[in-house]
């Protein structure tokens, strides 16, 4: 037994030295990262103030939408699209964030199921009462529903006409006023917990990357949310995750043929999230730094930078892009496909390799949809 502890004592003085020695022949950093500065980064210079953000253009939107309801017309019409494809771009940059009160608020569920259900929709105005809570209504909600309920016909009368003369006019209005109404309460219910109720306390705090901290659901959820913009965004509908058959009526925001718009700034969203760039623009401690601290490496580059410039090779893609998505995945796969395959190159980067050099385990589901 003697000779045993003294063989362990001298693997662990070698472990020492080697651990202790200089950056030219080092294994790993000499200094723990921190992580409590890169926390304290996201959620008082990105999270807080995305929601913030989020809680105004929401109360925007269901301002404008009871200006809308209240003397429907083509301006008014106008003004209720604006206020709603504004709000929804803020979701993208804060929709990463499915933690915490998110969660608690069902932020996804309730604000971005699609593609939305139109005979639902439909038949819950028809009938006048409804359950928005209830699972039946999960895709009959949200900005989805409001994508629908604000473009469904083509011209802008047809529109009109369906807040006035409709038989189902009054009806029709409430509907469209409850969606709006419930994207601000979960809204302004979501700032509240993370600012009065104090979880950005919380946040901070939880500087571990064990499952359920703080760097374990940032990592997690970032993934979760490049790899659904992958599938739900871009693979679904373009047939790539749907046995091959293109699904135009699946895209985001398909009434609008706003799904472009929404996809590049979900994706600049994640990358400013990854490289803890702040809503003011400011690059502080991010999961980019954190990489560069292990001297996280990618084929003799540092992973940062791979991933950089693979979210910035996703965007260029986008780009690349000319025609609303529902149209594009018909009319020009070709610029689809190397858009879906882009994110694919993007996702392993950050899914794989990313939390292998941090120590984070990934734990979510892939489940299909958004």
């Amino acid at each position: 037994m003697k000779a045993l502890r003294n063989y362990t004592l001298a693997i662990l003085a070698g472990f020492t030295m080697l651990t202790a020695c200089d950056s030219d022949g080092d294994s790993g950093p000499k200094t723990e990262y921190d992580r409590q500065a890169m926390l304290a980064n996201y959620a008082d210079n990105l999270i807080v103030p995305g929601y913030e953000k989020f809680k105004t253009e929401t109360t925007e939107l269901s301002t404008a939408v009871s200006a809308f309801t209240a003397s429907p017309s083509e301006a008014t019409l106008a003004n209720a699209r604006k206020e709603y494809l504004d709000a929804y771009k803020v979701w993208q940059d804060v929709m990463t964030y499915e933690f915490g009160p998110a969660d608690d608020q069902m932020l996804r569920s309730n604000l971005n199921i699609y593609p939305t259900n139109a005979s639902k929709i439909e038949s819950n105005v028809s009938a006048g009462s409804y359950d928005l809570q209830a699972a039946a209504n999960i895709d009959a909600k949200g900005f989805p529903a409001l994508d629908y309920l604000l473009y469904g016909k083509p011209t802008d009368a047809e529109v009109t006409a369906l807040y006035t003369s409709d038989a189902n006019a009054a009806k029709r209005k409430k509907y469209l006023q409850d969606l709006a109404n419930l994207i601000k309460q979960r809204a302004e219910a979501t700032y509240n917990s993370w600012t009065t109720a104090n979880y950005a306390t919380t946040f901070k705090e939880s500087a571990g990357t064990a499952v359920g901290s703080a760097v374990g659901n940032l990592v997690n959820q970032l993934n979760f949310e490049i790899d659904l913009t992958k599938r739900a965004k871009v693979g679904i509908p373009s047939g790539r995750q749907s046995a091959n058959i293109a699904r135009p009526e699946t895209v985001e925001a398909y009434y609008s043929k706003n799904s472009l718009e929404l996809l590049k700034r979900a994706l600049m969203a994640q990358k400013a999230i990854f490289m803890g760039v702040s809503t003011s623009g400011t690059n502080g401690p991010g999961l980019d730094d954190y990489l560069d601290h292990v001297d996280a490496k990618y084929n003799n580059m540092l992973l940062s930078d791979a991933i950089e410039a693979q979210f910035d090779a996703a965007i260029a893609a986008i780009d690349g892009v000319t025609v609303p998505l529902s149209q594009a995945v018909t009319s020009n796969p070709q610029a689809v496909s190397k858009l879906y395959e882009e994110l694919q190159k993007l996702i392993v980067l950050t899914k794989t390799d990313m939390p292998s050099a941090l120590g984070v385990a990934i734990t979510y589901n892939d489940n299909d949809g958004d």
